[in-house]
């Protein structure tokens, strides 16, 4: 009975621990595209125009 009571106290824990992980994952993943498009644009304005 005290595994199920752990289980259910940790499981929560680790979901949103994991949900967290990954937003942060995903919040970088858009702030390098940012970067990368910002790049190129410049790299366009300087050779190009």
């Amino acid at each position: 009975m005290v595994m199920n009571h752990e289980i259910i106290i940790f499981t929560p824990i680790f979901a949103i621990l994991i949900g967290f992980t990954v937003f942060r994952v995903l919040k970088k993943r858009k702030r390098s595209a940012k970067s990368i498009y910002k790049l190129i644009d410049d790299l366009e304005k300087k050779y190009i125009y």
